[in-house]
């Protein structure tokens, strides 16, 4: 379980992450990890961020959908990933 960014670029990013959940309509524990809802009007930001962390977080299941909202799905099969799972989603055990 490694990230590929670099420091700075990993702490940026997680607080793109935190910009991005002040706008989540819902945050939801499911098995495995953490549901995130946000408006529809935010998917192209959603899919770019999803994208990126995907790329550098390779033990990440990150998936995207949209349709009446924006829904992505985060998870790990790892119990260690759990961590950064609810670190990006701010979500708590």
């Amino acid at each position: 379980m490694a990230c590929t960014l670099t420091p700075g670029a990993a702490v940026d990013q997680l607080g793109e992450w935190a910009e991005l959940r002040r706008s989540a309509t819902a945050v939801d524990d499911v098995e495995g990890g953490v549901r995130m809802a946000f408006p529809v009007g935010l998917a192209d930001s959603v899919r770019d961020l999803a994208a990126r962390e995907a790329a550098c977080c390779a033990f990440l299941d990150i998936e995207v959908s949209v349709g009446d909202e924006v829904v992505v799905e985060i998870r790990s099969e790892g119990d260690e990933a759990m961590a950064v799972v609810r670190l990006l989603t701010g979500s708590a055990e």
